[in-house]
C-alpha cells in the first residue's frame, strides 16, 4: 500500500532503484525504511509535500471511502509506472451509434 500510494507516485523510478539500493535481510524484509535512501536536498523535501498532498485528499475523502481516495489520488497524482486517462469517460459523454 505504500508502495502504491508514496514511492510509485514521488517520480519516475524511485521505487525500482530504492529496493535496488536498500539492502534486504536474511528473512526478505528490507534492513531499513525505503526513505532513508532518499537525497536530503531533494528526496526528502518531495518526500514530505507529496505526503501532505495524501493527507489533504484523505481529509476531503468522504467517509473513509478507500476508493473514492485512490480515484482523486490517481487525478491528481498519478503513478509514473502507468499510463494516465487523459480523458473523461463517462457513458452520458459517449455519442451513441
Amino acid at each position: 500500500m505504500t508502495n502504491d500510494i508514496i514511492y510509485k507516485r514521488l517520480a519516475p523510478g524511485v521505487l525500482d532503484e530504492l529496493k535496488k539500493t536498500v539492502p534486504r535481510q536474511s528473512g526478505g524484509r528490507h534492513a531499513h525504511q525505503l526513505h532513508r535512501k532518499l537525497s536530503e536536498d531533494l528526496g526528502h523535501p518531495k518526500l514530505r509535500d507529496h505526503l501532505a498532498a495524501v493527507v489533504a485528499l484523505m481529509k476531503i475523502t468522504k467517509d473513509g471511502d478507500y476508493d473514492g481516495f485512490i480515484r482523486l489520488l490517481d487525478q491528481v497524482h498519478p503513478r509514473f509506472d502507468e499510463v494516465p486517462l487523459l480523458v473523461y469517460q463517462h457513458e452520458a459523454a459517449l455519442p451513441s451509434l
